[in-house]
C-alpha cells in the first residue's frame, strides 16, 4: 500500500466502505440497518457493500468475497452486531454455530476475527468499526477502531468523512484505549425525508419480502424497555407517506416485492398514520401483504384501527402482552385487564380478522410479583383457549450497563430485584436462570411445537416459495425443515455466486 492518509481519496475514486451482517437462524431475513446505512453513505458519496449472511460463509468464502471488495480506496470495514445473537430459549435454531448458552450473546467467532486481522494486513490504515443494537454488549473494543451506539447512519458518514479529510467531524467521541467510541444519537437521521432505495448491489430476489421502515421510537415507556426514543409524541419521527410509497413502487418494479416486514416499535400509535397509511397503500397499483408490532390496548380504544389494519394488508401481527397478572403489569406500565386482553385476542383473531391475520404474543418470565404458579396459568390458557395464537417467551432482561437503560436497569432494586456478574438477576420470586429455563421449557412446547409459524417467520417462509395456504397447514414440530433448509441454501449458494460475479 502506498497511500499515507485517506485525504489521497478524490470525490472520484470514491472511497469504499464494506459492511458485515447476518441474522442468524434458519429464516431468510435482512436486517435493515446495513442497508439504511449503506443507503446513507452511498448518498454521500462513499461506496458502501452490504455482504449479508456472513453466518452461512466458511472463513474460505467469506476471506474470497470480502477481497472482492478490497481496494486501495477501502477505508473501514463494519460489523452489524443488531441480529448475530441467536434467538429465544429453546428455539428451533439450525445454526450450529450458535449454542444454548450463547443465545441472546454477541461473540465474535474465529471468521469474523480472520477478516479483521486480514484488513489489518492488507492496509492498517483501514478502520474496523462495530455498531448496531447491541454494540454495548460487544465482548472486547480491541478489536475495533470505533464503536457506534445507537442510531449511527450519520455519525457513521461523519467519521468516515473525517478519515478522508472532507470536513471535521461532528459525532460526538469519547475514547476507551485505542477505540473510539461514538454516540450516534447526538446526530439523528431526519427519517421523515428518508430516501431509502435497494440498489442492484444489494442482490435483492425476486419477490423476496423485504424490510422497509415507516417510523422510530414507541410513545409508551414500558419499564422493562430500552428501547431508543421511547416515549416520543405521536407522529414524530415518521416517514413520509409519499417515500414510503416510492420506496414500495420501486421495490414491486424491480423485484417483484408485495410482502413486507415493517420496522415500527409501535404501527398502530396514531389513528391518523393508519389512515394516511391505508390510503397510501390502496392507492398503489398491487396489494401488499406485512408483518408488524402492534399495541393491543390501542386496537381495543380504537377499533376502526381493526377493519383498516386488515384492508391494507395485514397478515401476521406480533403483541407485546407480556403478562397476564395484574401487579406485574402495573409494575411495567400495562394497565389492560387481563380477561380483556384474553377475550379480545381471541375475538380479533376468530371474528375481527376470520382466522387470516397470524397473531404471536410475546410474554416475559420474571416480572415482579410474578409467580412460576401465575405463569403456568398462562400458559395452561394458550395451551387451551388461545392454542390458535403462537406465543414466545422471553426470560427478563436487566443489563444497567447498556447503552440504553430502561426503569428496570436504572432502578432494578426498587422492585426487589438484586444483580450479580453484570446481567444475572435475582428476585423474590425467582432467578434469570430459572426464568430462561421456564421460557425455554415454555417455547419447546408451544411456539415451537403446537403453533403454526407466524410473525417473520411467517413472511420469511413466502420469500422461499412457499404460500400463506400452506404456511397455516403447519405446525411447528411438523415443519418440513430439510426442504425449509434446501431452498434456503440454494439462496445462499446464489447470493454469494452474485456477490462475486463472474469468474
Amino acid at each position: 500500500m502506498d497511500r499515507k492518509n485517506w485525504s489521497q481519496v478524490s470525490y472520484n475514486e470514491q472511497p469504499q466502505f464494506i459492511i458485515l451482517s447476518a441474522i442468524r437462524g434458519p429464516i431468510w431475513q435482512r436486517a435493515i440497518g446495513a442497508y439504511q446505512l449503506a443507503n446513507t453513505c452511498r448518498q454521500n458519496n462513499i461506496s458502501a457493500q452490504v455482504i449479508d449472511f456472513i453466518d452461512m460463509f466458511n472463513i474460505e468464502e467469506l476471506h474470497k468475497t470480502v477481497s472482492k471488495f478490497v481496494s486501495p480506496n477501502l477505508i473501514a470495514i463494519g460489523f452489524s452486531s443488531t441480529f448475530y445473537t441467536g434467538s429465544a430459549p429453546g428455539a428451533l435454531s439450525k445454526d450450529p454455530m450458535v449454542s444454548e448458552e450463547m443465545r441472546g450473546q454477541i461473540f465474535l467467532d474465529e471468521n469474523l476475527l480472520s477478516i479483521f486481522d486480514y484488513i489489518k494486513s492488507y492496509n492498517p490504515l483501514v478502520k474496523i468499526i462495530a455498531g448496531g443494537a447491541n454494540s454495548w454488549q460487544l465482548p472486547s473494543s480491541e478489536k475495533f477502531d470505533a464503536v457506534f451506539h445507537g442510531y449511527s447512519e450519520l455519525s457513521v458518514v461523519e467519521y468516515l468523512s473525517e478519515l478522508l479529510g472532507r470536513r471535521q467531524s461532528k459525532a460526538i467521541y469519547s475514547t476507551n484505549a485505542d477505540c473510539c467510541i461514538v454516540d450516534g444519537d447526538k446526530m439523528p437521521l431526519d427519517i421523515q425525508n428518508l430516501n431509502h432505495r435497494w440498489q442492484s448491489n444489494d442482490f435483492i430476489f425476486s419477490g423476496e419480502t423485504l424490510p422497509i421502515e415507516i417510523g422510530r421510537g414507541c410513545i409508551f415507556r414500558c419499564k422493562f424497555c430500552s428501547y431508543p426514543l421511547n416515549g416520543k409524541k405521536k407522529n414524530d419521527y415518521v416517514r413520509d407517506m409519499s417515500l414510503i410509497k416510492d420506496e414500495m413502487v420501486d421495490n414491486w418494479t424491480n423485484f417483484g416485492t408485495t410482502n413486507y416486514f415493517f420496522t415500527d416499535d409501535t404501527f398502530n400509535d396514531s389513528l391518523d398514520k393508519l389512515r394516511a397509511m391505508h390510503m397510501m397503500i390502496k392507492s398503489l397499483p398491487f396489494q401488499i401483504k406485512f408483518w408488524c408490532f402492534l399495541r393491543l390496548e390501542l386496537l381495543y380504544a380504537f377499533p376502526e384501527q381493526i377493519d383498516i389494519l386488515k384492508d391494507m394488508g395485514l397478515s401476521a401481527a406480533s403483541f407485546g402482552v407480556e403478562t397476564f397478572h395484574k401487579g406485574a403489569g402495573r409494575a411495567i406500565g400495562k394497565s389492560m385487564d387481563s380477561e380483556k386482553q384474553k377475550s379480545f385476542l381471541l375475538d380479533l383473531y376468530y371474528n375481527k380478522w376470520s382466522e387470516q391475520v397470524s397473531i404471536s404474543c410475546g410474554m416475559i418470565v420474571g416480572l415482579p410479583g410474578e409467580s412460576i404458579e401465575d405463569l403456568q396459568n398462562s400458559f395452561n390458557w394458550y395451551s387451551t383457549e388461545g392454542k390458535d395464537l403462537a406465543v414466545n417467551w422471553w426470560p427478563l432482561s436487566i443489563n444497567p450497563n447498556g447503552h440504553y437503560l430502561s426503569e428496570f436497569d436504572k432502578e432494578y432494586e426498587k422492585w426487589g430485584y438484586t444483580i450479580s456478574n453484570l446481567t444475572d438477576w435475582v428476585s423474590p420470586t425467582m432467578t434469570k436462570s430459572i426464568a430462561f429455563e421456564i421460557a425455554k421449557e415454555y417455547n419447546l412446547n408451544g411456539m415451537y411445537k403446537e403453533n403454526s409459524p407466524t410473525s417473520t417467520l411467517l413472511m420469511s417462509l413466502l420469500t422461499l416459495g412457499f404460500t400463506f395456504e400452506e404456511i397455516r397447514k403447519w405446525k411447528a414440530k411438523d415443519l418440513p425443515w430439510s426442504k425449509i433448509l434446501k431452498k434456503r441454501l440454494v439462496m445462499i449458494k446464489k447470493y454469494k455466486q452474485l456477490l462475486l460475479g463472474p469468474e
